[in-house]
């Protein structure tokens, strides 16, 4: 049965995005699809139990019904798999891999943050993983510039050529990507290496959602409906946003306006204009003014509450890292269409062989 491995050349180069935009087209081909990951890198509390954040997303995602503890075996916040060789580590992780695969047509196996760097978390390398489950390899670089990209991309692609089916070069800047497709992409090719695509760095996939917002504050939802996908762009105490119906929010000093992205290819305009409101954040824990609640509701734009003040909300929101949640779909799907616009998803799944028309 064949295993996917999927990995990546660089922390926050969009391996869980896109290991989940492949699960996703996989089940839309009608296949039956497993997930695990050997070393958790993530910590995070869910269930009442510690496992890792990708064991968590892809569980909810792929609605799996294996225990947390099967899907992530080898917590960083466990350490009684610590004292075990690194040869025992592997025959139980390739027994449970087969394990996790009966009655599947693929299971994908997610690597570490980075397949060069040894990590005491991670004492086994993606390299050894792959090599031992004979699995298909697809690898997702983040591109830095040309001459790096080549030389990561082929230092991995030399030591598992016979297993690579795919390569993502992921977050290239929108001006450069021309150059990168000609260079780069040329350039592997030439080396009889199956590279994927080149996709653009695209702030959508960034951004976080006013979900998260409303999660990360432990806020309160009042007024329009929450738009859960909605991408929040930027922040900002300021007023000069406030027009129409919420110029009301002008009288509000313990606020934050959250901002909508500029539309695509927006021109930069000479005279700054109101921008676009995606929500906003009530502070200190003070429940709105009736007016302020209609406001907001003929407004269309949804209106929170924190507990916390300005300040310490702000930070928390400025600071606090950005993670993928099971209710991130509108950012899996943006990148399945951008993926989908050069036909990448397509041509990795024939390079997989696993082309497979709906049930």
């Amino acid at each position: 049965m064949p295993f996917l491995f999927l990995g990546s050349t660089g922390d926050r180069a969009g391996h869980s995005l896109i290991t989940w935009a492949i699960a996703r087209r996989l089940v839309e081909k009608g296949l039956n699809v497993g997930f695990v990951k050997p070393f958790g890198t993530q910590p995070v509390h869910v269930e009442g139990v510690w496992t890792d954040h990708d064991a968590h997303l892809f569980r909810v995602s792929l609605n799996l019904q294996e225990p947390l503890e099967r899907v992530c075996p080898y917590l960083i916040t466990d350490e009684s798999w610590r004292g075990k060789g690194n040869e025992e580590i592997m025959e139980a992780f390739k027994s449970l891999a087969q394990e996790l695969s009966q009655g599947r047509d693929i299971l994908i196996v997610m690597g570490s943050k980075h397949i060069f760097f040894d990590d005491a978390a991670c004492p086994i390398p993606d390299t050894s993983f792959i090599q031992e489950l004979k699995a298909d390899f697809v690898l997702v670089h983040r591109y830095r510039t040309i001459s790096k990209s080549i030389y990561s991309i082929l230092s991995v692609t030399s030591l598992l050529k016979e297993h690579v089916k795919g390569i993502i070069l992921n977050r290239v800047p929108p001006g450069d990507i021309g150059e990168v497709r000609k260079e780069v992409v040329t350039s592997i090719s030439q080396k009889g290496l199956p590279i994927t695509t080149a996709l653009p760095e695209d702030p959508v996939l960034s951004f976080r959602s006013l979900r998260e917002v409303l999660e990360l504050l432990d806020g309160q939802l009042i007024g329009a409906a929450l738009d859960a996908g909605q991408p929040v762009a930027g922040l900002t105490v300021g007023s000069a946003d406030l027009t129409g119906e919420l110029h009301l929010f002008k009288r509000a000093y313990n606020k934050i306006v959250l901002l909508k992205p500029s539309p695509p290819g927006a021109e930069p305009i000479s005279t700054p204009a109101p921008r676009p409101i995606a929500g906003i954040v009530l502070t200190g824990g003070r429940s709105p003014a009736p007016q302020l609640s209609k406001a907001a509701r003929q407004a269309g734009v949804p209106l929170m509450v924190a507990k916390e003040d300005t300040f310490a909300a702000l930070e928390r929101l400025e600071q606090s890292t950005s993670w993928l949640s099971p209710n991130d779909d509108a950012k899996v799907r943006h990148l399945m269409d951008l993926m989908d616009s050069d036909g990448a998803l397509d041509r990795l799944m024939e390079s997989l062989g696993l082309v497979r028309s709906r049930r």
